[in-house]
């Protein structure tokens, strides 16, 4: 019987999926962005999955999902904190999805819905994205749709401010609505 080798060789496994490019390797994504009318985008979305498709990115995935968010209670006087901490990978993804605009792409800055194909492009930016690292792209969504409810709100108050002179009800829900809009503004 031949002795067994001390080291185990795997010969069965695919090479490590890192250093690609997420968009221009994803035929159905491309063809899919192309068809809802996103292909003047091809360039800015090629460098994006570029970068997310890097080597350093996706380790910095497995290191933000390896180490999971810490609950801090005291700090080390034993005074109550309350404060969750998160390995600094976590922060470089919040970074680099606000850098591409993935929780305000949407949206003009004058806070009118941003026309077609914005959403068609986050949504292969954010595919992109949850492919590296999940766990952020959750606040990143909470901020784009809180830019959707204060925009809402926004413009219901100036609505209600130009109705208030001659409508007793609106005037009311305006002096209501005023301090929730100073709030959220």
């Amino acid at each position: 019987m031949p002795a067994r080798s001390k080291s185990y060789e795997a010969f069965n496994q695919s090479p490590s999926y890192e250093d690609v490019d997420l968009f221009t390797s994803d035929r159905p994504l491309r063809d899919t962005v192309a068809a809802n009318g996103g292909a003047a985008d091809d360039n800015a979305l090629a460098a994006f999955g570029r970068r997310w498709g890097s080597g350093e990115m996706f380790a910095l995935g497995r290191q933000a999902n390896e180490q999971p968010p810490n609950l801090v209670t005291f700090d080390a006087k034993g005074f109550r904190r309350d404060a969750v901490e998160f390995h600094p990978a976590y922060h470089l993804f919040m970074a680099e999805s606000m850098a591409a605009r993935l929780h305000a792409s949407t949206w003009r800055s004058d806070g009118a819905a941003a026309p077609a194909p914005a959403q068609v492009v986050r949504a292969a930016r954010f595919y992109m994205a949850a492919q590296v690292e999940s766990g952020h792209l959750c606040p990143i969504t909470d901020m784009a749709v809180e830019v959707e409810a204060v925009t809402a709100l926004a413009m219901r108050l100036a609505c209600s401010f130009d109705l208030a002179a001659t409508d007793a009800q609106e005037a009311a829900r305006a002096r209501l609505l005023t301090p929730a809009v100073k709030f959220w503004i």
